[in-house]
């Protein structure tokens, strides 16, 4: 046994002999001038002075410099974050929790990264941010998510942004003189995103859509809104609370839900030939839905509807809505809206939601809306319809809600439909498959 072990010692001599000898032939070989890390591997490592943000908001935004921290890499999404912080007077914000702090980037509050620490999502919206939003920003390359929408921001939105080409929802809305470029580049970069709120930097409002709004204000009770912020004064029409507008100054969007509207939908709104989003659901509104609403072309969102108990709105849904080509979100629910469901909404192929519910829609089903190849989602219950369920709904080949209970159905439902949400359909009232 000893023997073995006074072996073993020798054996780990001999093998800590032949490393030393290994370690001296390969420093003569590489010379005793070279440095034992590549340049490359050098250059990438951060210094101590690149990486530490426990810095005043006063503190020198490009801290990190290009060299070590090259754009797009965690680092530099760091120093973006932190000149954003002091472009914005980030010690004055309502919430900064962990920010310029030295731990992951996902422990500063409203920020998300991904495995791989880059920022994801940055949610700043109503934090009292105020100055400019520096071309820093635009070095956040892998953001989904962007909203910096009801502070205090003003100037034009940086060139930068455009090189965020995943970006799928910027919402810069309700800031005072915050914009966007004019220029067909960075217009083009915010038509590809999916989800945009905020308005452009327009030289002149169109003076035909303020006095739409102006008489929209005065129709439906402006004085008493939940929120009215620069409504009829003289401030660009951009800067007035919901509204949106484009390059040309015409109006976009009007987002005013919950907002305290109270009256008739004006039929001056069928004007504002630009408009893609008209949301004014869970308001007080009365009366009918103008047809000439059916005027706006452009428009991909009709949001009229309500939460429990019903709304105001009566009449029947006017045909000419068929005529919105382009029109994704019909939003219709909890109102008192009669008559029967008109065929020609059969024409929008590109709808994705038809939300009827809870009205006193009655006839029949046309047959004309199993031509809505891209709909998704379709509300029928809770109104007064008879007669039988089309088959042509088997065609419906994206419906994942199909919402039917509370009507007076007689026949079968197409055997078709058994796999769309067969929940909805297990309802005293639901006839059989068939």
């Amino acid at each position: 046994m000893r023997k073995y072990q006074s072996t073993e010692r020798h054996l780990r001599t001999l093998g800590t002999l032949a490393l030393i000898l290994l370690f001296f032939l390969t420093a003569c070989s590489t010379g005793t001038d070279s440095p034992s890390v590549s340049p490359t591997r050098e250059a990438a490592t951060p210094t101590p002075a690149a990486s530490a943000h426990t810095v005043s908001a006063s503190a020198n935004p490009t801290a990190v410099s290009t060299e070590t921290a090259p754009t797009g890499s965690p680092d530099s999404e760091r120093a973006a974050l932190t000149a954003l912080y002091d472009a914005t007077n980030g010690a004055d914000w309502k919430i900064d929790d962990g920010w310029l702090g030295e731990g992951a980037l996902d422990k500063w509050l409203r920020v998300t990264t991904d495995e791989s620490g880059r920022v994801t999502d940055l949610d700043l919206s109503a934090n009292q941010l105020n100055g400019e939003i520096p071309a820093e920003l635009g070095n956040l390359s892998r953001l989904e998510l962007l909203y910096i929408s009801d502070n205090n921001l003003t100037g034009a939105l940086p060139q930068s942004l455009t090189g965020i080409l995943g970006l799928e929802s910027f919402y810069f809305h309700n800031n005072p003189g915050l914009c966007a470029p004019i220029d067909e580049a960075f217009q083009t970069w915010l038509e590809g995103i999916a989800e945009v709120q905020g308005s452009s930097c327009a030289a002149e409002d169109s003076p035909e859509d303020r006095k739409v709004l102006v008489k929209l204000y005065d129709a439906l009770d402006g004085e008493n809104w939940t929120n009215n912020t620069n409504w009829r004064t003289e401030r660009p029409i951009r800067e007035w609370h919901g509204v949106t507008n484009d390059a040309s100054g015409r109006v976009t969007r009007l987002l005013l839900d919950s907002n305290g509207l109270a009256g008739t939908i004006l039929k001056e709104l069928g004007s504002l030939s630009n408009l893609k989003r008209l949301e004014f659901g869970n308001n007080r509104l009365t009366g009918e839905i103008p047809a000439e609403l059916g005027n706006l072309s452009d428009l991909e969102t009709l949001q009229l509807g309500n939460s429990p108990p019903a709304g105001g709105l009566s009449g029947g849904i006017p045909k000419e809505l068929g005529s919105l080509s382009k029109l994704e979100i019909l939003n219709l629910k909890f109102n008192q809206l009669t008559g029967e469901i008109p065929a020609e909404l059969g024409n929008l192929t590109n709808l994705e939601i038809l939300a009827l519910m809870a009205n006193r829609l009655t006839g029949e089903i046309p047959t004309e809306l199993g031509s809505l190849s891209n709909l998704r989602t379709l509300e029928l219950n809770y109104n007064q319809l008879t007669g039988e369920i089309p088959t042509e709904f088997g065609n419906l080949s994206n419906l994942n809600t199909l919402m039917l209970f509370g009507n007076q159905w007689s026949g079968c439902i197409p055997k078709k439909l058994s796999d769309v949400r067969k929940s909805d359909f297990h309802f005293p009232d639901m006839p059989p498959f068939c």
